[in-house]
């Protein structure tokens, strides 16, 4: 019997080995596609709840700010809060078309704040124009004009919104809101490190998706919410009849 030469097994060796390593080969990819995969969309999906909670933070900034009591239904809660977090909601949203009087104040259209209202709470809540006057500044309203002049100096936040728990049933959102004090920054360094302040304290927001954007249907302090729920007395928030067909869409607790 011949023998078949170093040279000619290892041809042989070659010749399997070429596509099995390009087996492994395609696998690994695969494998490596599939990885990556995996992590692209769960990362996507993690941005996606950050930029959630980013956006319910700015549409409740103007609300937060001036730490509402709680209220069932905006058509229950205090008119001067009302009107404060219209004005600011306002003056957040776009000051550019506003112009400047004499006196350096910024003049806004007492329409524009009902406006504004109208995306914060529904159309049912009808605002109490009148003069603002918060500590040492004053926001005086004009009944001539139907304008209100706004101080270069304007408004200190007492609190910032940060959602920390998002909840959906249909149309209808409850979001856990921490209301962070003032002075404090989202992110500072201490010792070379970053940390996030601690919330004073928690409030229970819901809100109805509407056509172009969200209403606030009430807010209720944790503890409210918690015995709310323990109970089963849950109070459902006065709107409209439409609000109230949404609602009763989904079982009692």
């Amino acid at each position: 019997m011949e023998k078949q030469s170093p040279l000619n097994k290892h041809k042989r060796r070659s010749k399997y080995a070429l596509p099995l390593g390009g087996v492994f080969l395609i696998l690994a990819v695969i494998g490596l596609v599939s990885v990556a995969g995996f992590c692209i969309r769960l990362t996507n999906r993690i941005m996606d709840n950050t930029q959630e909670k980013s956006k319910f933070e700015d549409y409740l900034l103007p609300v937060v700010m001036f730490d509402p009591v709680e209220f069932d239904s905006p058509e229950h809660a205090d008119p001067l809060f009302l009107l404060q977090s219209s004005l600011w909601g306002t003056l957040l949203s776009n000051t550019d078309k506003y112009t400047y009087d004499e006196s350096a104040m910024l003049v806004v259209p007492a329409s524009d704040l009902d406006v504004y209202a109208a995306k914060l709470y529904g159309s049912n809540v009808k605002l109490q124009h009148q003069t603002i006057e918060n500590f040492d500044v004053t926001y005086p309203y004009d009944p001539e004009t139907k304008t209100y002049g706004v101080p270069v100096m304007g408004q200190t936040s007492q609190y910032t919104p940060q959602v920390t728990k998002i909840e959906k049933k249909g149309d209808l959102y409850t979001l856990t809101v921490g209301y962070i004090p003032p002075g404090t920054l989202w992110e500072a360094a201490v010792g070379g490190s970053k940390y996030e302040p601690e919330p004073d304290k928690y409030m229970i927001y819901q809100l109805k998706k509407v056509k172009d954007g969200y209403n606030i249907l009430s807010i209720k302090g944790l503890d409210t919410w918690e015995a709310e729920q323990q109970s089963g007395t849950e109070q459902v928030p006065e709107i409209t009849t439409q609000d109230a067909a949404a609602l009763s869409r989904f079982p009692a607790v």
